[in-house]
């Protein structure tokens, strides 16, 4: 049982739904294969080992990786609507809070046009 419990200043309880879960899973496995892409000296045989498809067959179409993009972010403020205008309030965060983010795409091509996948949707396939 999942009962709350004091940690010095907040009570909280330890549940995460399933759907939490599959997504911390899968933003884990994402960042996995960031790394280990970036590492691979073989890039090619690291998305063999991986299973990521160099063609897809989708809507008739054959489509053919072109493109692993990685994009790194960072989180260093956030902003929202002021009070009673229409003025949008910046806070610089502090450090500690800065957040790095990462996204990743596989970018493939046919001659109908383009289609980008997410790793979920690659394990999926």
């Amino acid at each position: 049982m999942n009962a709350p419990h004091d940690h010095h200043w907040a009570e909280h309880v330890h549940d995460m739904s399933a759907h939490a879960r599959d997504t911390e899973q899968e933003r884990l496995l994402e960042l996995a294969f960031i790394q280990g892409f970036r590492a691979a000296s073989d890039k090619r045989a690291f998305l063999e080992l991986a299973g990521v498809p160099l063609e897809i067959r989708e809507g008739g179409a054959v489509y053919s990786l072109m493109q692993v993009a990685l994009n790194q972010s960072y989180e260093v403020g956030s902003a929202g609507p002021g009070f009673g205008g229409r003025d949008l309030v910046y806070h610089p965060l502090p450090g500690a809070m800065v957040r790095e983010t990462h996204e990743l795409r596989f970018i493939y091509l046919s001659i109908g046009g383009r289609a980008e996948f997410s790793l979920k949707r690659i394990r999926q396939r």
